[in-house]
């Protein structure tokens, strides 16, 4: 009977969740599926072979190991930087399978996020997430259906023109220049000819039609609990559901014959955070072995910042987690990262802080799949 395993991530993001999934999908790669079910193409998931380190932005953690990946209807997706990644990993043969209804941004979108963010600095990734989300919520619509056809690809170009032509009217005179500073260079007939291109790495599918194809479902979760659209703490939040609740969602809709669930919460050993917004007031930390730190000081995110722990935040974390899977009976398991770049943390600690008892805690110490251990079961 096929399985589940929901990677979450309890804090602000960039706990390890790329590192968890490639860690499950290597323990039967044939029969795994990695399914995203939250955010974008501003996902960055780093993952570390012997070989490559590669942040995965538009293709799952699994890649390197042949696990194909879905995009669900609750995602957004951007064909030209799936055309540049998909180039790049060429060799993986990376596949996607993709909801007729996920979100498509444009480089319109990106403009106008980053033409917000430079007056609001609320700490965007500045990649046109949100503004492709709420373009999507004021009803004017591109699918991942249209890019099949060229002439839908162009109509709703123009709609997308129009709708933040329309949208400047009320912004400063500054958003606007910005927003037309963004374009100068931008060449429409090859985020067109992108849409074509990127057909040879995807088809069309509902969860539902792989049901049959494969035996683990991996619901790759991106950011954090902390930046949940529900959850975090506004308006430092992403326009997203980073709780397991797209994720349960999908799995009552479409996965009938599920056996077994797992949710794998994932934190570093230290508070983290990329970009403005409030942490826990806690300690300072000092670090080793991070040289290869993934997360650097972005224009319209700002620094990295790290803290240790607040044992508080995650429960409340667990605690707006639970909500969303109260009916059904699954396996809760701890995976704490970057455990070798804080030598003298605590993990016995901080489970004595924790108002769960999970079923299994793991603990990396390195960046590979190789590097998770089990602490306790």
């Amino acid at each position: 009977m096929p399985k589940c395993s929901l990677v979450i991530d309890l804090g602000f993001g960039d706990a390890g969740k790329g590192l968890t999934t490639d860690f499950l999908a290597s323990q039967h790669p044939e029969q795994s599926l990695v399914v995203r079910f939250s955010g974008g193409h501003q996902i960055g998931h780093t993952v570390s072979t012997e070989a490559l380190t590669h942040t995965f932005s538009n293709f799952g953690s699994g890649t390197f190991l042949g696990v194909p990946t879905y995009y669900s209807e609750h995602t957004t997706l951007f064909p030209t930087a799936i055309l540049d990644e998909g180039e790049f990993l060429k060799n993986y043969q990376p596949k996607l399978y993709i909801h007729p209804l996920a979100m498509i941004t444009t480089i319109y979108d990106i403009a106008y996020n980053r033409a917000l963010e430079k007056q609001q600095h609320h700490g965007s990734c500045g990649l046109g997430f949100g503004t492709t989300i709420a373009r999507n919520k004021a009803e004017i619509f591109f699918y991942a259906n249209d890019l099949q056809f060229d002439w839908v690809v162009k109509r709703r170009l123009n709609s997308i023109k129009n709708y933040y032509k329309t949208c400047l009217e009320s912004q400063p005179t500054a958003v606007q220049e910005y927003y037309k500073n963004e374009l100068k260079d931008y060449n429409e007939d090859y985020f067109i000819d992108s849409c074509s291109a990127i057909q040879k790495f995807y088809s069309i599918a509902s969860l539902s039609d792989l049901e049959d194809q494969f035996e683990h479902f991996i619901f790759e979760g991106s950011q954090g609990i902390l930046l949940d659209t529900q959850h975090g703490f506004h308006p430092h939040t992403t326009w997203s559901y980073t709780s397991s609740k797209n994720a349960i969602q999908l799995i009552k809709s479409h996965l009938k014959t599920i056996s077994e669930i797992d949710i794998y919460y994932v934190t570093r050993c230290y508070q983290t955070r990329h970009g403005n917004g409030p942490m826990a007031e806690t300690e300072a930390v000092s670090l080793q072995n991070n040289e290869n730190e993934a997360n650097v000081t972005n224009e319209f995110q700002g620094v990295f910042r790290t803290q240790a722990l607040d044992a508080e935040l995650l429960n409340y974390a667990l605690t707006c987690d639970a909500i969303h899977h109260q009916d059904l009976i699954s396996n809760k398991n701890l995976v704490i990262t970057c455990l070798d770049q804080l030598p003298h943390f605590s993990y016995a600690n901080l489970l004595q802080k924790l108002d769960i008892k999970f079923n299994t805690v793991y603990g990396s110490y390195g960046p590979r799949r190789e590097c998770i251990q089990k602490l306790l079961d």
